[in-house]
């Protein structure tokens, strides 16, 4: 079954445009008095102008959101390693459950929110949330017992980069694109494949040879939109390796492990 909104989606929709128009351009010379040949010349360089430039527009749209996606999920694990390394300067028992909390929440990251945001619709994961929740609450304790303290200054400010961070993931999971866009441009490969199919229907060989190079081009431009649209769900979609190089950091540099890389209970 096709996931909606992914490329093959799309590829299919456009595939069955594409039938519509063909139809449509055999009716129409099968039950109208035109007859072939036809020249579109000045209103098939005004169509492929036009909707080049829409794809180009959107192709540059989608990957900027993919890009998008890359730097906050780059930069929630860079601030969760910031935060790791600032509570190495707190009393030794804060330090090991402050870093303990790190540990687990990068765990539960990778193992049950990215596995959300590959659905694409921003929710989230409800462990991860609660654990957001007891990492913000354990945080905002040391802050307020050491409020003059640069370090914790820092660790608290590193805690809030990493809180937005993960929100505009969560944004970024989401397809940016509307679906009025996407009527646009598969009205768009209708149009187009009804134009060539009218102008080279009574060159059969002409007919398929252009058709198809141009049915290649556009179903490539619209899966890759489409793909670069989606940033963790897609054929290309992010994996969580950011995270995963903060966990390897952890085990390679961490004092008192079996602390803070023990077991971690879940969060009510």
């Amino acid at each position: 079954m096709l996931a909606t909104g992914s490329g093959l989606f799309y590829i299919t929709i456009a595939l069955g445009v594409t039938a519509v128009a063909i139809a449509l351009t055999w009716a129409l010379l099968r039950w109208s008095p035109l007859r072939p040949p036809f020249d579109f010349g000045a209103v098939d360089a005004l169509v492929g102008i036009v909707y080049g430039i829409l794809l180009a527009i959107l192709v540059l749209f989608a990957s900027q959101h993919y890009t998008a996606a890359i730097d906050d999920s780059n930069q929630e694990a860079t601030s969760l390693n910031n935060m790791y390394k600032a509570a190495g300067t707190l009393a030794p028992a804060t330090a090991l459950l402050l870093r303990h909390e790190i540990v687990c929440y990068a765990r539960e990251k990778i193992a049950d929110e990215w596995p959300e945001l590959r659905k694409s619709n921003g929710d989230g994961s409800p462990v991860v949330f609660a654990r957001t929740r007891q990492l913000n609450q354990t945080v905002q304790d040391i802050a307020a017992a050491q409020p003059q303290n640069l370090i914790v200054s820092t660790l608290f400010s590193a805690n809030l980069q990493r809180g937005a961070a993960r929100q505009l993931m969560l944004e970024d999971a989401r397809p940016e694109l509307p679906t009025p866009l996407w009527f646009v441009v598969l009205l768009g490969i209708g149009i187009v494949v009804f134009l060539l199919s009218i102008r080279y229907w009574d060159n059969p060989a002409h007919h398929v040879a252009v058709l198809g190079a141009s049915l290649l081009i556009l179903l490539a431009m619209v899966g890759a939109i489409a793909e670069l649209d989606r940033p963790f769900a897609s054929v290309i979609g992010l994996e969580p390796r950011a995270m995963e190089s903060v966990l390897t950091s952890v085990v390679q540099s961490s004092t008192g492990a079996a602390k803070v890389l023990g077991p971690c209970a879940p969060v009510a």
